[in-house]
């Protein structure tokens, strides 16, 4: 089953088929086995296969994501490769960013020198630091 978005319907509210491509356009929620959008934009986008360009995503959680100048809150992807794009939350297995822009990343392999403002190292060090401070203030203004 494939589902072309309508030109006359710029957003759809949810969108469920093997395959969806959106061009121009704008949904909801999709739940696909592959996603293509360009030049548009979804909500939550879950599939095995996401392809963005020139648009973006609130939440994509895929097998394979490809962000290509485009930006997304979040994505969750086995694979995921950023081109000229920009994300805030990245979380995978193996990635792959070019001239792309990272907010928290949190993977296994990394190819590529994105723009990575927290890493995982950077964030395991924050974290342990706010614990032992919240540890010494509790014992120092304990009664």
């Amino acid at each position: 089953m494939s589902d072309q978005q309508d030109p006359a319907q710029p957003f759809q509210e949810e969108v469920r088929a093997d395959i969806v491509n959106i061009s121009k356009g704008g949904a909801g929620q999709i739940d696909a086995g592959v996603v293509s959008i360009r030049q548009g934009g979804a909500q939550t986008v879950a599939s095995g296969s996401a392809d963005i360009t020139q648009g973006g995503a609130f939440l994509i959680d895929a097998e394979q994501a490809t962000i290509t100048r485009s930006g997304a809150a979040v994505v969750i992807a086995e694979d995921a490769t950023v081109d000229s794009g920009t994300v805030g939350l990245l979380v995978g297995s193996k990635i792959d960013a070019k001239h792309s822009k990272i907010g928290l990343l949190l993977g296994g392999t990394v190819d590529g020198r994105p723009d990575i403002a927290v890493d995982a190292r950077v964030a395991a060090i924050v974290g342990a630091s706010a614990i032992v401070t919240l540890f010494i203030l509790r014992k120092i203004f304990r009664p």
